[in-house]
């Protein structure tokens, strides 16, 4: 299994190219998939707002879901994803996390720190229907929301950039309490691995954006590793 976390793939920025090089060399392998959110800087899953490189991406999966498992979670920088554009993936979800009935669990993670109170409550307007229909409806939308991202890009320091020990560990060990084995994380760009009981391990993967590094999880002998792409595939 490869998990791809946190591309936040922009045209602005160029970056799709190496991306989209990554998942064909991908096609060479049987690997299932899972990406665990924000791989687009913004994707609202919505008329007017989608791009060329969403619908590429979505053509892609689309493809290759009838040779492998692909998983999308949303992040904190997708929208409407899991309610528009499911039948793409082999399972997509909008909630905090996903189990695989393994004793494997997904999660992008930007809901665990629950004392970044500012941020759970703009997620939790973000992603309503109500907010879902006023962008249907918003004159000028995408450009509002271009607008809107680069000022919240300027916000929440306090919380952006710190790995939330202490909350990573209270959800581990809540999660081990109801069966899970092994967690992965995202959306914090850092690799940490929590050691629980009877081998049971939460790991925060790394982030796509800065190096390229995706994760490569060997179910039968549990073993995860962290490397760049072209590393693991070129």
């Amino acid at each position: 299994m490869i998990i791809v976390s946190d591309a936040h793939i922009d045209e602005s920025l160029d970056n799709q190219t190496e991306f989209f090089r990554m998942l064909r060399a991908l096609e060479k392998s049987d690997e299932d998939l899972v990406f665990l959110g924000d791989i687009f800087d913004l994707w609202i899953a919505l008329p007017r707002y989608e791009l060329r490189v969403h619908q590429r991406f979505l053509s892609w999966c689309g493809a290759q879901k009838k040779y492998r498992r692909i998983g999308f979670i949303e992040g904190n920088h997708e929208y409407f994803l899991a309610a528009e554009r499911r039948d793409f993936f082999t399972w997509c979800s909008d909630g905090p996390y996903q189990r695989d009935g393994k004793g494997n669990l997904f999660c992008h993670g930007d809901q665990i720190n629950r004392r970044d109170r500012k941020y759970l409550c703009f997620r939790k307007m973000a992603k309503t229907g109500l907010t879902k229909t006023g962008l249907r409806l918003l004159p000028f939308g995408p450009e509002f929301v271009e607008q809107l991202k680069a000022r919240l890009k300027l916000t929440n320091f306090e919380f952006r950039y710190r790995l939330p020990l202490e909350e990573l560990e209270h959800f581990a060990l809540n999660r081990f309490d109801s069966g899970d084995r092994i967690i992965f994380v995202g959306h914090f760009h850092q690799v940490h691995r929590f050691r629980g009981p009877d081998g049971r391990n939460l790991y925060t993967v790394p982030s796509w954006f800065e190096k390229g590094m995706i994760t490569q999880f060997e179910e039968r002998s549990g073993i995860v590793r962290h490397d760049r792409w072209t590393v693991l595939f070129d």
